[in-house]
Formats: structure tokens, sequence, C-alpha cells
């Protein structure tokens, strides 16, 4: 590494302040900001800059929040007021050539742009040791929402669990810990294996429409994690009327959003988890990937 670098910092949630406490610990990089979520004033190491322009120029990596937009086009900025909404084109136009755009869930056509201009282009959010870290965090932050929800203890409670990846095993270790009675239903009976090993019951999830039945009584708390409506309303109308459904998954989800109002079924949306549950963890995170792969990328020059 040469002996100073610049990072631009910008928009996002809380998660991008601690993303920039993260990476000034490398003593390396000086970190300017532009459109936080919070003001930097007591910070003496960070230098806040009120035009997104001031922070971009000469810098040699820009860090764009996760995600990068939320309608492909405009940054995603909730510090900002409309009429001062950003583009991605403009932060674009304002990058120098060769240095770095990271970002989270960058648009498509933003990555197109960029390497047309010669900036290289890094999606932290594709990094497995990041997913499988916010797969955590998320985890924790369901178990916390269970809690909060329920007129009982977690230990004992009758748990069902949709999916098999990351944030459904990292998810069951905590309530298997917890001592919940937790049944795991997912499509790949391979997956499945290693919950039953954990000692969870397991449900494979296929075709028929009579594989969920079995979650309909007898449950205090459904978990999803599948993006795919596989609670419809003839599930919802049947399923005993104290069952939580906290939602996890992505758009679309798994629950068809319009029975469940109608029938009043209680379902917590629990999207986006890292963000709203524990924003300083998840910002740390990101920071020390952006530098591990800022580091790697700089030696290949």
């Amino acid at each position: 590494m040469k002996h100073k670098y610049k990072f631009a910092i910008l928009g996002g949630d809380m998660r991008q302040y601690a993303v920039a406490r993260a990476i000034c610990e490398n003593k390396n990089i000086s970190v300017c900001v532009s459109a936080l979520c919070r003001e930097c004033t007591d910070d003496i190491i960070i230098k806040e800059c009120s035009e997104i322009y001031d922070a971009v120029t000469g810098a040699d990596a820009v860090v764009l929040p996760l995600p990068v937009s939320t309608d492909g086009v405009c940054l995603n900025c909730p510090a900002y007021l409309e009429k001062q909404r950003i583009t991605l084109d403009e932060i674009i136009e304002k990058m120098e050539e060769k240095s770095i755009l990271f970002g989270g869930r960058i648009p498509q056509s933003t990555t197109v742009k960029a390497q047309a201009r010669g900036i290289r282009v890094y999606d932290y959010f594709l990094c497995e040791d990041l997913q499988i870290k916010n797969a955590y965090i998320t985890a924790e932050a369901a178990v916390s929402i269970a809690m909060n929800s329920l007129d009982k203890c977690l230990r004992g409670a009758a748990v069902a669990v949709t999916g098999t990846g990351r944030i459904s095993r990292l998810l069951c270790e905590l309530l298997v810990k917890l001592g919940g009675k937790v049944t795991v239903a997912g499509r790949n009976a391979d997956a499945l294996a290693y919950f039953e090993i954990m000692g969870c019951k397991t449900l494979v999830i296929d075709n028929a429409e009579g594989w969920s039945g079995e979650l309909e009584h007898g449950y205090d708390i459904i978990f999803n994690t599948v993006p795919a409506w596989i609670f419809d309303r003839n599930f919802l109308e049947r399923a005993d009327k104290k069952l939580t459904v906290i939602e996890l998954a992505s758009a679309p989800g798994g629950v068809d959003i319009c029975a469940a109002r109608e029938l009043g079924t209680n379902v917590l949306w629990a999207s986006s988890l890292p963000g709203k549950y524990a924003p300083h963890s998840a910002g740390i995170l990101i920071g020390e990937c952006v530098c591990q792969a800022f580091e790697k990328m700089e030696v290949r020059v």
C-alpha cells in the first residue's frame, strides 16, 4: 500500500457511520463522508463534506451503502431531502479513473457504466464471509423479535423454521441452545440432514398441498426464510390463531400478504435486520470486508 489513500463514504443508514469508523482504523486511509444519517462533527478523524462532489474528488475508493439504491437510479440516502437526491450516474461521473467503487447490491447498469470509465467495481454483498456474519446478526435479531412477541419463553416453545440456508442454520443453533422444540422444513432432503444432527425435527417441502398441514397446529412461531409464497390463504385460514409468523425472507416473502391482513394473521415483517437491529456491528463487518478487498485489489494493480 502507498502512504495514504482517500476513501469517500456516502449515504445509507446508520451502518455507514460504522463503516467509516471501521475504515478509519487503517492508518493508511483517510476518510471523507457525505450524506450520512448522522453528523460526524464529534469525530476528529473523519472529514465531513457538505457536498458529495468534495468527498468523491480525488478518492481512491468510494463506498456506497447496502443497498446502494432503492430504485436503481438514485443513491440510497435517507438523510437527504427528495429535492437533493443524488443519482448513481452523477457519482460515477465524479469518480477518478482506476478508483474502486464499493457497494452492496450494486445495480448492473451502474456496474457497466463504472467499468466503462475504467472504475473497478466490488459488490461486498456477494462476499461469502460477510453474508455468513450478517446471517448471524439476522438470526440473533429474529430470536429477539420472537422473545418480545411471545407471552412465554422460547424454552419449550414449538418453533418451525422454513428454509435451510445460512440464516436458518444459525437461527436453529440459537433456538436449540435456548431449549426450543424446533422443526425445520426445506426442499432439499440432503440439507435437512444437518438439522437432524442438530436435534431438529425435519419436514420436506414438496409440491403437494399437504406438506404444510403439520405446521398448521401446535406451533407458537414460524420463522420463514423462503422468498416464495409457501404460506397461502388456505394455510392461513386453517392455522392456529395464536400462531406468529416472523418473515425474514426478501421480497416477495413466503406469506400471502393480502390474505394475512384480511385474516388478521400475526405476521411480523422483519427484513433487513442487520441495519435495524445492530447497525454498529453490521457496519463494522462491511468496513472490514471493504478494507480487505481494497488491499487485495491494490496488490494486483
